[in-house]
């Protein structure tokens, strides 16, 4: 399980700087500092399981019988799936999303899911979505409506590239909001 409880300023309510002294990028701070009280009111999660790590093995090139050797705990019937490429690496179910290698790619579609384990039981989730110029990201749903028998939900985000990225690099965000918590999605998308 996953939860994503940082800032991406200082104590100062200002920008991460880099030992330098340099504005820092996602690169540098991850996903932020950590702060003392949404770890214990996160509101939204990303779980993650077993075979989503063993699946990221697969992906990044090892077979099922490698995989069972350098992995202590796998499930018995497991095995690669049989479309692994580096390609799906985007859609283990992470808060941050990270595309690679767009190189000629109009649209990229990955999925997320998250886990309402707020107060409320029904309560809806709006999005502000930080994008970079030349990035259009749509979602689908664009709201995400928790209620008491659905906990769990779904959503696509669809990064389309609406003229020639001048970055190596772009960062941007999705923050899903309900007006009590905020839950921020971090990405970067590079070129190669």
């Amino acid at each position: 399980m996953f939860l994503n409880v940082a800032t991406q300023k200082n104590n100062l309510k200002g920008p991460i700087r880099t030992e330098t002294g340099s504005t820092a990028t996602p690169y540098d701070y991850g996903a932020g500092q950590m702060t003392l009280y949404e770890p214990f009111h996160p509101g939204l999660v990303y779980e993650t399981n077993t075979v989503d790590y063993l699946n990221y093995l697969c992906y990044i090139g090892y077979n099922t019988t490698v995989v069972k050797i350098i992995s202590r705990f796998v499930p018995n019937n497991f095995s690669c799936p049989k479309d692994s490429s580096s390609y799906h690496i985007s859609n283990i179910n992470y808060p941050s999303i990270a595309i690679s290698d767009l190189q000629g790619k109009k649209v990229v579609e990955v999925t997320r899911t998250v886990t309402n384990i707020g107060e409320e039981n029904e309560t809806i989730y709006s999005p502000v979505i930080d994008a970079p110029s030349g990035i259009k990201v749509n979602l689908i749903p664009n709201k995400l409506q928790f209620t008491k028998n659905s906990r769990k939900l779904s959503y696509r985000v669809i990064f389309s590239f609406t003229s020639t990225m001048s970055m190596d690099q772009l960062f941007g965000s999705i923050t899903w909001s309900n007006g009590k918590y905020a839950v921020r999605s971090p990405f970067v998308l590079t070129k190669s």
